[in-house]
Order: structure tokens, then sequence, then C-alpha cells
């Protein structure tokens, strides 16, 4: 029947969100807070913080944290709350041995894209050498 889903699809098309795109990657949030979360455990306003100041990235809250989500319904990462002495509890984020291996396919990618950009500086800036065909 038109427009049914077979079991699982779904799940599996979600799962893919933080996974590095096919062909030329657009949106680097993800790369950017698994590999941020790889160094230790964070919460969302270090997260928010760090981008902007040690990455240039910017991205407004909302996008951050359903990214955030996103990486935690997928897997990725995991997430617990905080309770602190002074002020309200805060959500620490963590990466799972999923978003290991989800990172470790966006630095594949990354280093992929970044050798096609090179090739492409290269020819754009005449120092490319074509390999010599056999």
């Amino acid at each position: 029947m038109k427009g049914t889903l077979e079991p699982g699809v779904l799940t599996a098309a979600c799962k893919e969100a933080g996974l590095p795109p096919k062909g030329t990657p657009k949106n680097y949030l993800m790369a950017w807070l698994l590999v941020m979360l790889k160094e230790r455990n964070l919460h969302g306003y270090e997260i928010m913080k760090a981008l902007r100041a040690n990455f240039d990235v910017i991205s407004d809250a909302g996008t951050v944290y359903r990214a955030l989500r996103q990486l935690e319904r997928d897997g990725y990462i995991s997430s617990w709350w905080d309770p602190k002495d002074q002020g309200p509890a805060r959500r620490i984020y963590t990466l799972t041995e999923e978003g290991h291996q989800a990172l470790a396919q966006w630095s594949i990618a990354l280093e992929q894209y970044r050798s096609n950009l090179d090739a492409f500086f290269h020819l754009y800036s005449g120092r490319w050498q074509q390999a010599a065909i056999e």
C-alpha cells in the first residue's frame, strides 16, 4: 500500500540524523556536539558558550537543544540531571559508545570533504597537478 512504512524503516531514517550526510556536509552541528562531548561531559550552557567562543559556531539555543535531544534519542549521547546546591539542576550530556562510532564516521566524512576542498583550492590557485594517466 502506498504511503506505508515497513517496520523499522522510520527508526532507521531518524537514527541517521546524527550521522554525517551523504555527499557534501551542510550542517556540522551534530559533529561539533559529538566531538565536544568526546573530551568531557558538558551541560547545555557550556556547550553553547564553547561553540561561540572557541569555534565561531553560531547557533541559537533552541537548535542546539533540539540537536542534543535528537542525538540522545538516537543513542549517541546520554544525559542526567545534576542537582546543584545553589541554582537550578543542570542536564549533563555524555558521549555513548554508539556516539564514539558516529564521531568516527563524521571524522572520515569530514576528512574526505577537506580533501575535496583542498583539491578545489589547488585547482583554483593553479597549483593542481593532474594525476598521470597510465
